[in-house]
């Protein structure tokens, strides 16, 4: 690959023998004048894992200092030590990613995805790999399609598309990143402390800005396991698949949450972006004409969202139900009480 090509994907093993080949250290760049620049750019990538509306760059870099940004990121994030972090930078590396490979020739795609272990072969309308290489990748993504029973099956060979192909890619991008850390040595640490402080700062920002109260009039005790379980992973900043966000939004529109107050839940999620997630929560409560119900306990148990089931889900068909007998129980229990 050109140099060009590979600072879109710094994180693949060619781009790392490329820097290794031309002598760059971690100390050269974290403490030397001349990459001040891949410090900034490095500290950006943070910020922008962090944000909620899409960044510009101000000075636009050589591909060689892009690519040498990555490493500085890196380090920008072991050395912070929040999962939740890790965890964010990781989606938005790997989203990034995504972005160049859905315009990028099949040959990069395959040399890309060869980076991870994806043998894949071009075909006249996609790719095929085996599936093996595919649950690999495909068995985080919760969506009902990307199960091996919905796809055409040839001889161990999975057909894909293209832009499919580059999802599989984006989350092999994801876990390398969030699965491989590297505590970062005391002497380069305290070099890029002041950087990491402004990462610090942002990140604190963001968590004083989540509002993960949910209670008032409306019982959190009451909710059935699915939906507390649903939340305790927006608290920990888990990114939960499209179809879990659907049902966790449309049962708290259905017992009375308003907008704002579902947008501050999801300010945790690693993918925040203030204006998809608006968009999203306003068509969910019925700014299309259609105010959805949340999924019944059949759906949720089809996609996978069906958590710590208990006696009571049982004896109801629906997550609603489950609420209104929760509550009902929990009303009676204090008015005898008293």
């Amino acid at each position: 690959m050109d140099i060009v090509t590979l600072a879109k994907y710094p994180f693949i093993q060619e781009a790392l023998a490329y820097v290794r080949e031309r002598g760059y250290s971690a100390e050269d760049i974290a403490i030397k004048p001349a990459y001040s620049r891949v410090r900034v750019r490095g500290k950006k990538r943070v910020l922008e894992a962090l944000s909620t509306a899409n960044t510009k760059e101000d000075v636009p870099l050589q591909p060689e200092e892009e690519m040498l940004s990555y490493p500085v990121a890196r380090m920008l994030v072991s050395m912070l030590h929040d999962n939740y972090l890790l965890r964010r930078y990781a989606i938005w590396e790997a989203k990034r990613a995504h972005a160049f490979l859905t315009g990028e020739k099949d040959d990069v795609l395959l040399a890309v995805g060869r980076d991870f272990g994806l043998n894949a072969r071009a075909e006249e309308k996609g790719f095929t790999l085996h599936f093996t290489d595919y649950l690999r990748y495909s068995a985080p993504i919760r969506d009902p399609a990307w199960k091996l029973i919905s796809r055409k099956l040839v001889k161990g060979m999975v057909y894909i598309r293209k832009d499919e192909y580059a999802r599989l890619i984006e989350e092999a991008v994801r876990e390398k990143i969030q699965s491989t850390t590297s505590e970062v040595p005391a002497h380069i640490a305290k070099q890029m402390k002041p950087y990491a402080d402004e990462v610090l700062a942002e990140l604190n920002k963001l968590k004083g800005r989540m509002s993960l109260d949910v209670g008032g009039e409306v019982s959190r005790e009451a909710f059935p396991p699915c939906m507390k379980y649903l939340l305790s992973e927006l608290q920990k900043g888990v990114n939960l698949p499209h179809t879990a966000r659907f049902a966790l939004t449309s049962f708290l529109a259905n017992i009375g949450y308003d907008k704002d107050k579902i947008m501050e839940l999801y300010r945790m999620a690693p993918d925040f972006r203030e204006d998809l997630t608006r968009y999203q929560v306003e068509h969910i409560m019925g700014a299309g004409g259609t105010e959805y119900t949340s999924p019944s306990c059949k759906t949720m148990v089809t996609y996978g969202n069906c958590y710590g089931k208990d006696g009571l889900c049982g004896r109801v068909s629906h997550p609603l139900a489950y609420y209104r007998r929760a509550a009902r129980a929990q009303s009676l229990k204090m008015s005898a009480q008293k």
